[in-house]
């Protein structure tokens, strides 16, 4: 929904946070911009700050060539940027009060938002082409219609990415409701739900409210396709639909028939926000739900064989599957194909270089999987990939049948400091090394604190102390590099 300025100075923030400092060649080479957008997008960049936390000079461009980013990182976060742009621009603004119901003519909405009124159909074009992508629609009475479950849907989606914990839309009444439903009627059935959960849930139930109050009810077709009928559901959500229904019947001109639908489209949102456990998941879900699911799992041992030339377990493929369920749920219920966000939204390149067997794995198997669902494997990629990769990267055996990559580390008479630089090196996920520290004809990479002869089988890293942030993402860079080169070498001797 951010306007191309406004992405432009989102992707910069994200680059300068991570990166420190760069000069605007890198930038402009990494960021494909041109010299002029790199400075004016740092000026306004700087602006944009310095009005959210009062630093003045976040970022500095020193002699016209390096660019410093110096704000603490505390201070402002992505996300927080990101809200500020969407509560300012015109199409943020025009989303929220369309939701809202509360313009009343467009004329009067331009003279709100200070726009002149071409600027403003402009932009409301734009906003409608965000719209039709999914499902939804401007009324001639300024109201949101179509896809009812894509518009509480897309509402929270905003509301979770953007404001979490934060700012809250709605009134405080509506607040103190969502958190009191949800005491009563979702913790008894789901006693251990996480903060973020429960943030999600608070917005859920003031979307759901709003739009109730404003008689918008959603069709029941979807939660129809994809969970069981009432009475074959789990124990526990059964007893959710009985009380979300008692609810539901104290609203004036509200059918059963829409009771009904109501309550079961709340199940099917709790489903794709891992609400439930996944035995119950599996329990409620419909057979073209649970088919969905196989076919990713046929993908899994698909894209498992083609990469290691054996098979994978069965529990280790299905593992992975459970752990995707929600959200390939998700995906079912809100195909959410915004790709033109996820430039800025989402670092793909740093995935590649830091996790490269997950990530090419990954890609596989969604590739795969969209060739058998018939959908994009782009917007899977968008929205699936950082998931399964993770699920990946924490799978038991997944690196199994990698070889290793031995890394000696030795510091001489320092061995508090091997066994501090040791440990931290074993919590990086998606890595399969072995670490010792005595230098032998196996070493792949030595780390020490001492000069070492140019002829050595292996490479060196001197370090004096525990490394440098920069030093430590050297070293795995070096690490995936052998991995990947050990890896390829396996993998040939397989085919042969």
């Amino acid at each position: 929904m951010h306007e191309k300025q406004d992405r432009n100075k989102l992707k910069m923030f994200r680059y300068l946070k991570e990166i420190g400092e760069a000069p605007i060649t890198q930038i402009m080479t990494d960021l494909d911009l041109s010299r002029y957008l790199v400075t004016t997008t740092v000026e306004q960049l700087v602006v944009d700050i310095e009005i959210l936390t009062g630093v003045s000079d976040s970022i500095v461009i020193e002699d016209g060539s390096d660019v410093i980013f110096k704000l603490p990182i505390q201070l402002l976060d992505w996300e927080a940027l990101g809200l500020h742009y969407l509560q300012i621009s015109i199409r943020g603004q025009m989303i929220n009060d369309l939701f809202h119901e509360r313009i009343t003519s467009w004329e009067d909405f331009a003279f709100k938002v200070d726009v002149s009124v071409p600027k403003m159909y402009k932009e409301r074009a734009a906003v409608i082409e965000e719209l039709a992508r999914e499902g939804i629609e401007i009324s001639k009475d300024y109201q949101l219609v179509g896809n009812e479950a894509h518009i509480h849907l897309f509402k929270l989606q905003l509301l979770s990415y953007y404001n979490g914990r934060r700012e809250s839309p709605f009134p405080e009444e509506v607040r103190e409701q969502a958190h009191e439903s949800i005491k009563q009627l979702i913790e008894p059935e789901c006693p251990y739900l996480r903060e973020t959960q429960l943030v999600s849930l608070r917005h859920l139930h003031a979307i759901w409210w709003l739009r109730l109050k404003g008689q918008h009810y959603v069709d029941a077709a979807l939660a129809d396709r994809f969970l069981k009928p009432t009475d074959q559901l789990s124990s526990s959500s059964q007893r959710l639909i009985l009380a979300l229904s008692g609810e539901l019947r104290k609203l004036p001109d509200i059918t059963e028939e829409q009771v009904q639908a109501e309550a079961r489209f709340i199940i099917l949102v709790l489903h794709t926000l891992s609400i439930f456990p996944h035995e119950t998941e599996f329990e409620d879900a419909s057979e073209e739900s649970i088919a969905h699911w196989r076919l990713f799992e046929k993908a899994l041992h698909e894209a498992y064989l083609c990469l290691f030339k054996n098979r994978g377990r069965q529990e280790s493929i299905r593992a992975v599957t459970r752990s995707m369920q929600p959200m390939l749920l998700r995906y079912l219920v809100y195909p959410y194909t915004g790709d033109d966000d996820f430039d800025y939204m989402m670092d793909r390149e740093q995935l590649v270089s830091e996790f490269p067997m997950a990530y090419e794995f990954s890609e596989d198997v969604l590739e795969r999987f969209a060739v058998a669902t018939g959908d994009n494997d782009v917007d899977y990629k968008n929205f699936l990939l950082p998931d399964l990769m993770a699920v990946i990267m924490m799978s038991a055996d997944f690196y199994d049948r990698l070889p290793i990559v031995n890394l000696t580390i030795d510091f001489g008479a320092h061995q508090s400091l091997e066994k501090v630089v040791a440990q931290s090196l074993q919590m990086f996920p998606g890595y399969k090394v072995q670490i010792n520290h005595l230098l032998t004809e196996h070493t792949d990479i030595l780390l020490t604190d001492t000069p070492q002869p140019i002829d050595l089988d292996c490479t060196v890293f001197i370090w004096h102390g525990m490394g440098t942030p920069n030093e430590v993402k050297q070293l795995r860079d070096e690490i995936n590099r052998v991995k990947m080169k050990k890896f390829s070498a396996w993998r040939n001797e397989q085919a042969e």
